[in-house]
Order: structure tokens, then sequence, then C-alpha cells
């Protein structure tokens, strides 16, 4: 007892005033590769220095430990046993209440009466524990730590301590409250809340920022935005392309400047006219000036994949029907070989020739007629 009490003297003087705890313990020892020495209790004290948040380790920790009379098989003889250590403790926070931790350094095993091939040394251990916080910062703690002795002897050593805390505040500036509103400093999205303020659970007041957009509501022209949308100065939400949907609704985000969209922003196509494509008599080939004729058809049916397009072919009356019919059909088929070669795939585009059947208007005069040696489009979905 006296060891432990000038262990806690010796801590004191080596910790100073700085931020530390106090762990009082418990344990058992698994002699796993002492020569002849039982397996034993022993209880201890450690002080636990905590260190600044860039450190390596989150504390560095003194102690020793004590056990009784711890008894020799092979003969009548026992010893006691002290060991004293310095570890370096890694924490890794779970929540407000868990954490494990980790713990690595070095120490000395001295006993009182060496034999059976037994002799003090020094010694490496290194461990794995938990940690319970409760009021105050105290906590409960329990760890598994491995020795291994310097001549080869290794020592299971399981702890049962409480650790309080002593001097000023233990906690790291990422766990500490610096405008008081109950908020973690690691959390607080608003860390220079006014003092009493009503705050939210990342610490921004609840009058201020009712939608969480961090606009205060006098400067929020849009103050009901969904959370974790991104607003712009004024607290209401972006609309990249300036088409009227806000980016979270719209389906099309790049929509061309000034066009007709729909709700979800994609910009709405009005069914293009007719195709007004004329031929010379008996003629099935396109004239180089009906060519600019296709491009509003390319246009839809590139930006519409789920539309077909009919194109229906028309001859005059000149020369006989079944002439007149196969000619609509040559027309109809030239018209289909232009829109491909703009990009249009084969198996949207559908062909029919009437021949002379169905005229626009009379063949009565050469004006007329011209205007019967036509091909139409019509737009299926």
């Amino acid at each position: 007892m006296k060891k432990i009490i000038l262990a806690s003297v010796v801590a004191s003087a080596l910790f100073g005033s700085s931020t530390y705890n106090i762990t009082p313990m418990i344990g058992y020892v698994n002699t796993k590769d002492h020569v002849d020495i039982e397996n034993h209790a022993v209880a201890g004290i450690a002080a636990a220095r905590n260190l600044s948040e860039d450190s390596a380790f989150d504390s560095l920790e003194l102690g020793l430990l004590q056990s009784g009379s711890a008894d020799y098989e092979k003969n009548s003889e026992d010893t006691k046993i002290t060991q004293l250590f310095f570890n370096g403790v890694k924490d890794y926070k779970l929540n407000d209440t868990f954490k494990l931790y980790a713990l690595a350094g070095l120490g000395y095993e001295r006993l009182s009466d060496e034999e059976m091939g037994n002799e003090s040394d020094p010694f490496f251990n290194y461990g794995l524990g938990t940690a319970v916080t409760f009021a105050n910062d105290m906590a409960l703690k329990l760890d598994v730590r491995h020795q291994l002795k310097f001549d080869g002897d290794k020592n299971i050593v399981t702890l049962l301590g409480f650790s309080i805390p002593l001097g000023s505040s233990t906690q790291k500036v990422d766990d500490l409250d610096d405008d008081n509103d109950g908020v973690k400093n690691s959390a607080d999205s608003c860390p220079t809340s006014a003092a009493n303020a009503k705050v939210n659970m990342v610490g921004c007041e609840i009058e201020q920022d009712d939608d969480h957009d961090s606009i205060l509501n006098k400067n929020d022209k849009c103050p009901t935005t969904k959370l974790g949308v991104t607003v712009d100065s004024t607290g209401c939400e972006l609309d990249s392309d300036n088409d009227g949907v806000v980016d979270s609704m719209d389906k099309c985000p790049t929509s061309v400047a000034g066009a007709k969209v729909d709700a979800k922003g994609c910009e709405i196509l009005s069914v293009p006219a007719d195709l007004g494509i004329v031929f010379e008599t008996n003629s099935a080939k396109i004239k180089s000036a009906d060519l600019a004729k296709f491009e509003k058809y390319v246009t839809y049916l590139s930006k519409v994949p789920s539309a077909k397009v009919v194109l229906e072919a028309h001859t005059d009356s000149a020369g006989s029907a079944k002439y007149n019919l196969a000619l609509s059909k040559k027309r109809a088929s030239s018209t289909k070989k232009q829109l491909v070669s703009m990009g249009i795939s084969a198996d949207r585009i559908t062909t029919i020739g009437y021949g002379e059947t169905k005229p626009l208007v009379a063949n009565d005069t050469a004006e007329n007629m011209s205007k019967n040696r036509r091909v139409t489009a019509k737009i299926a979905k």
C-alpha cells in the first residue's frame, strides 16, 4: 500500500497541475511463461496526463502494480512482484459514453525473491481496453495487456479500474462548448451563437435559421428550402440552367437557355410541321434546296428517342397508276435514306407510297401537279 501511495505522489509531481486522471486498479496476472510462478491478483494505481489534440497519443500513463505473495509451485518460497510502467494511450471514441483505447509502452518488474530462474527485468507491453464514462468525466475502465519481459517471460494482465479526473477540464478543444449552447465545438455549425439562445442540434439559433440553410431568416427569401440543398445568398435553391426548375427537381440540368421546359426541367419539343419535300416530274431525287427542311425532324427525333416517323410519298396523275405507285415508293425510300444519313436509325422510320391516290389538290394545272409530287411526314410515339 505504501508503494501505491508513493506512486500517486510521484505521478502528481511528474504531471504537475496539467489535466490528468487518477485510476485505482485491481486485476489478475496470468504468468504465462514465468518459470513456476502461479497466477496471482494485483492492485495498483495509474496517473494519466491528457495531451493536446495534435499529439500522437491522447494521454500518457504512469502506473504501479503490486501483487500480494505470489507462490512458486515447486518449492515453498513465494515472492512479491512490483511493476512500474509508462504507456502512451490512443482513444477511439464511439459516442459520448463509450470509447475504446489502445496502449503501448515500457515498464520494469521487480521480484522480491528471485527463484527458479525468474529475475527482475524490464518489459515491453501493449494492450486494448474500453471505458464507460459517467457524470463529471469519471469512467469505468477494463483492459487486457500483454507484457513481454526482456528475458523472454510473458504475462497477460487483466485490469479493472475507475478513472477520476483531476485538475482542469479533461476535454479537448473539439469537445468543449465555447458558446455555451449545449452543442460541442466539433458539431457546432454556428460557433458564435448568442448566450442562452435556443439552438438546434447543430448549434444554430432556431429563431435565426428555421430551414437550416445557413441563411438567417431576416435575409432568407425562401425560408422553407429542403434540408441539404445548395442555396444562393438569398436562401433560395440554385437553378443552374435558369429554366425555372430548381436543381434538386431538375432531371435535365443542362437545358438550353430560354427553352420551354416541363415540371422536371426537360425541354418541351413541339412536333415539327410537315416535311414539305417536293420532287421534279418522274424523279425521286431530293433537291439540295430541300435538305435544310430535314433538320427540324432530325432535331426532334434525336431529343425524343421514343418517337418514330412515318413517311408518306405521293405523285401527280401523269403516267399509269402502277408506275406512279412505284415512283412514290422510290420517293419515300430516298427520303428515308436522307434521314438515316443524318443519324436517325432506320428502324424508327416507316415508308408508305400512295402513288396518285391521295392528291393534295386537283391535278388540273402544272402548278397543282407540282404540289402533289410530295413526301409528308408524321411523328408516331
